[in-house]
C-alpha cells in the first residue's frame, strides 16, 4: 500500500471518555424529551 508523502494522519476528535460522556448525555436527553412527551399525552387524555 503506498503512502503519499504530503498526506496528514488524522488525529481524533474526541478522547474516549469524552465520547463515553457524550453517549451519556445524549442518552439522558432521549429519555427526558420522551417521558415529557409521555406526560404531556397522559395529561391531554385524562383533562377529556
Amino acid at each position: 500500500m503506498n503512502v503519499l508523502p504530503k498526506s496528514i494522519e488524522r488525529r481524533s476528535l474526541l478522547s474516549v471518555s469524552e465520547s463515553l460522556q457524550l453517549m451519556l448525555a445524549f442518552g439522558g436527553f432521549t429519555l427526558t424529551l420522551i417521558t415529557t412527551i409521555v406526560a404531556i399525552l397522559n395529561y391531554k387524555d385524562k383533562k377529556k
